[in-house]
């Protein structure tokens, strides 16, 4: 028994060491630049999704009003007002967590913005400065319009 209480400290000694690599620092390939002022915009994340086939994963974010219509189960259109982000990256492998991927490079980020007249309208912002791409026709931001706005929230426990 005594053996147990000895051998348990160890572990736990050797557990506890701070000769962890790289332990504090951020994703920085991954962050989204501070002209664009991401954090003070309020948005909360709504679901999130992997496209294995071009190995990237995005998140999918709402200002207070998507939130809630989309938090919410309500149907219809989302409220005027609504703003979604669909935030995409490519993935890299976690160098601190076998099996597991985050995100690297900056792809794209889709803003979608319900007018008070129920009009959504598009904008589409590529790589990491987040440049604004050039205008897409109209059906294929038709067809991004109704892909991000079909999403469904993510349920939480």
């Amino acid at each position: 028994m005594k053996y147990t209480y000895i051998l348990l400290a160890a572990l736990f000694m050797v557990s506890c060491s701070s000769k962890m690599e790289d332990a504090g620092t951020l994703n920085k390939t991954a962050s989204l630049p501070a002209a664009f002022n991401f954090n003070k915009q309020g948005w909360k994340v709504i679901t999130s999704f992997i496209n294995r086939q071009q190995a990237t994963m995005s998140t999918l974010y709402g200002n207070e009003a998507a939130f809630k219509y989309a938090t919410t189960g309500a149907s219809g259109s989302y409220p005027p007002g609504a703003a979604l982000a669909l935030v995409t990256w490519k993935q890299q492998e976690d160098k601190r967590w076998y099996g597991a991927s985050i995100p690297a490079e900056l792809q794209t980020l889709e803003l979608v913005t319900n007018s008070s007249d129920a009009i959504a309208t598009y904008q589409q912002y590529k790589g990491a400065a987040l440049s604004p791409a050039p205008p897409a026709d109209s059906l294929q931001e038709n067809t991004r319009i109704r892909y991000i706005l079909g999403q469904k929230a993510s349920v939480l426990p």
